[in-house]
């Protein structure tokens, strides 16, 4: 709608403003939009479409500088011209709260240790009952797998894993496989080995974390038409960090020009988590343009500067 400026990202021509999945609607709306208007536009929708809006489930996560957050949580308005405060029902997240958004859970300064503190009692709890049935070692990587690797798949893509909670699940696989106190009769890295090379083909959680990283620098890496919007705006990111004295108009992707990304200082504290473990995993697998011989077509494709 022209009625909504939405979210204006460089490098796409569409604006973001709405993002739709099942039943679950994200809407984007800038500093200058009415969230009157917004709410005025839902409602024409679900009455043409037959459906319901459910105003009293909204949460709102304010964006921006954090003095816009901070005037959005004391006005309970997104716009100051709005006609009325949002009610006292609709969720307002302050820094440090956050909002589980398809599953995944974002917040400004949120504490991103926070989702994992139930999941780790929940695999826990499993798998203690696990242990009272006295599965045999194969039975053991069965319900690893099973339990810890399907526990933890899908919030590790989302959001990734910190390094302690890898760290508290290796553990919690080690002491599965030997028992609590016993010290191990066979290093860990030969039970992650595939069974024809004598091991266990046991779950290796560090290796399918980096895993899922891979997965996102391959979609990151994807040029096509069907890039997602979240590469393009992690284009932006990556680009705002670039080494001092280099024109922005002529960085593209640092993966097919020739510009350092960095991981640690203060030029690395403008890339967010989700970046900086994904570049971080590109670094340690060597991840770089490579081709035995390129086609005219391709060569003219790629950017002129930095390469």
């Amino acid at each position: 709608t022209n009625q909504l400026e939405g979210i204006q990202i460089p490098g796409l021509s569409d604006k973001l403003i709405v993002t739709l999945f099942a039943d679950d609607t994200n809407l984007f709306l800038s500093a200058r939009d009415k969230f009157d208007v917004a709410e005025w536009i839902l409602g024409k929708w679900c009455k043409v479409a037959g459906a319901k809006f459910n105003i009293e489930k909204t949460e709102i996560i304010p964006i921006g500088t954090e003095e816009h957050r901070h005037a959005v949580i004391t006005t309970r308005k997104l716009n100051r011209e709005d006609a009325s405060p949002l009610e006292r029902n609709i969720r307002i997240a302050e820094d440090g709260e956050a909002v589980r958004i398809l599953g995944a859970w974002i917040g400004n300064h949120a504490d991103v240790a926070v989702p994992w503190e139930p999941v780790l009692d929940k695999t826990k709890h499993q798998i203690d009952r696990w242990e009272e049935v006295r599965p045999t070692l194969y039975g053991k990587r069965l319900i690893v797998q099973t339990i810890i690797g399907g526990h933890t798949q899908f919030l590790t893509k989302a959001q990734g894993m910190l390094k302690n909670i890898e760290a508290a699940f290796t553990k919690m696989i080690r002491n599965f496989i030997w028992g609590e106190n016993a010290p191990p009769r066979i290093a860990m890295e030969a039970l992650y080995a595939p069974i024809g090379q004598g091991g266990l083909n046991l779950l290796d959680i560090k290796a399918r974390n980096d895993a899922i990283e891979i997965g996102w620098l391959k979609s990151y890496l994807n040029f096509s038409n069907s890039r997602p919007t979240w590469a393009t705006v992690t284009d932006l990111t990556i680009s705002a960090a670039a080494p001092p004295g280099l024109s922005p108009l002529a960085l593209v992707n640092c993966y097919i020009q020739d510009w350092p990304t960095p991981t640690r200082g203060p030029r690395a504290a403008k890339l967010g988590h989700d970046t900086m473990r994904m570049l971080k995993a590109a670094k340690k697998y060597g991840a770089c343009l490579a081709a035995i011989r390129l086609s005219s077509t391709v060569c003219a494709s790629l950017p002129a500067w930095y390469h």
